[in-house]
């Protein structure tokens, strides 16, 4: 059942992203976009694709800080292995819902308890989101008219975005640093599903819950005990944001443009993201290929910015997709090895018995 929704969500990606890319290049010259996309300068190209390649770099680095906190002695390539798997199942689910479970999957057959991985992965995305706002904080501070100039009609969905996740640190944080928040939070979730009658059995629900929230709150009282670590991971969190902001600059050079300098191209590409990641379309697709290119048609006109968002989707997106799809399935075959080694010990020795 599970898989099927993982290959209606891949079918539904393909639809919206063909509809987009028609209306797109209905109305465009092919040629023009053809021989931009033909032109680009390659060496500016390999950059933008490190860059990309350094998002999902960093994440791993930043799950590897957090582990180790922990007590968890486990190796970067593990760490980047986790990275790939949640970008791709990120990727292809509604609201990126679907990488973390997988991740958790993944770490529990690592040796990670559920309680340390839930609680590594939750820290992250509190960071992760932290991230967002303080660079944001710093373009409105320091970069306010061109910010205003740039977004015009579309200020109230980049507002929308900065509240939601403000709102989603503010619960996050609820969770990690309040000894009895997460409970008070799931319980009241739990009673209201209950009353809209979503959710029949609520007392199983909660003992289910209850054996959830107690396995995270080793690490929980942990990682509130350890804020120097929070502090090294939003150094490197903000180094991954950047460096995905990047692609589309490398890909502004690529394109043989020089008229904005690196910080506004980075701020731009900041505001797609701002502005599309609250919407629940799998990898943002359809939607952030729409707005990158009303928000960059000014900036080098509309063909040039269709041609920019292939390149920079290409590079950020679906090259990235097309990697974590062959790590993910590498490593699913590898679980699969293992669990059929164990399988098979456990046959020779209940033989021998």
């Amino acid at each position: 059942m599970q898989k099927k929704k993982y290959y209606l969500n891949i079918v539904f990606m393909a639809v919206l992203l063909g509809l987009v890319f028609y209306v797109i290049l209905k109305d465009e010259d092919l040629d023009e976009i053809l021989k931009a996309l033909k032109d680009a300068s390659i060496p500016f190209m390999l950059l933008a694709t490190a860059a990309a390649f350094m998002y999902i770099i960093m994440e791993g680095v930043s799950m590897q800080i957090i582990l180790l906190s922990l007590g968890f002695k486990v190796n970067a390539i593990k760490c980047l292995k986790y990275s790939f798997i949640g970008f791709f199942f990120n990727a292809i689910t509604p609201s990126a819902t679907g990488g973390q479970p997988m991740q958790v999957l993944y770490m529990h057959s690592d040796g990670i308890n559920i309680g340390a991985s839930s609680v590594t992965l939750l820290f992250w995305t509190i960071i992760y989101k932290i991230a967002l706002v303080v660079v944001e904080a710093f373009v409105f501070i320091f970069m306010h008219g061109f910010a205003k100039n740039s977004l015009r009609g579309d200020m109230w969905l980049f507002v929308v975005g900065i509240i939601v996740n403000v709102v989603s640190i503010f619960l996050y944080s609820i969770i990690v640093f309040s000894e009895n928040g997460a409970k008070n939070i799931t319980y009241f979730a739990t009673w209201l599903l209950h009353k809209l009658r979503i959710v029949k059995r609520k007392e199983k629900i909660e003992k289910k819950l209850d054996n959830l929230l107690m396995s995270y709150k080793e690490g929980a009282e942990y990682m509130r005990s350890h804020i120097n670590t929070s502090a090294i991971v939003l150094c490197t969190t903000i180094i991954q944001r950047v460096a995905y902001f990047a692609v589309t600059w490398f890909v502004y050079k690529a394109l043989g443009f020089d008229d904005y300098t690196c910080v506004e191209i980075i701020v731009l590409q900041s505001f797609v993201s701002v502005c599309i990641d609250i919407l629940p379309f799998p990898g943002g697709v359809g939607v952030n290929e729409g707005f990158f290119v009303k928000l960059f048609a000014p900036v080098m006109g509309k063909s040039m910015a269709v041609s920019a968002m292939l390149l920079s989707r290409g590079a950020s997106f679906y090259v990235l997709l097309i990697v974590s799809a062959i790590i993910t399935v590498v490593a699913q075959i590898h679980q699969l090895h293992i669990e059929g080694k164990k399988v098979k010990l456990r046959k020779n020795k209940s033989r021998r018995e």
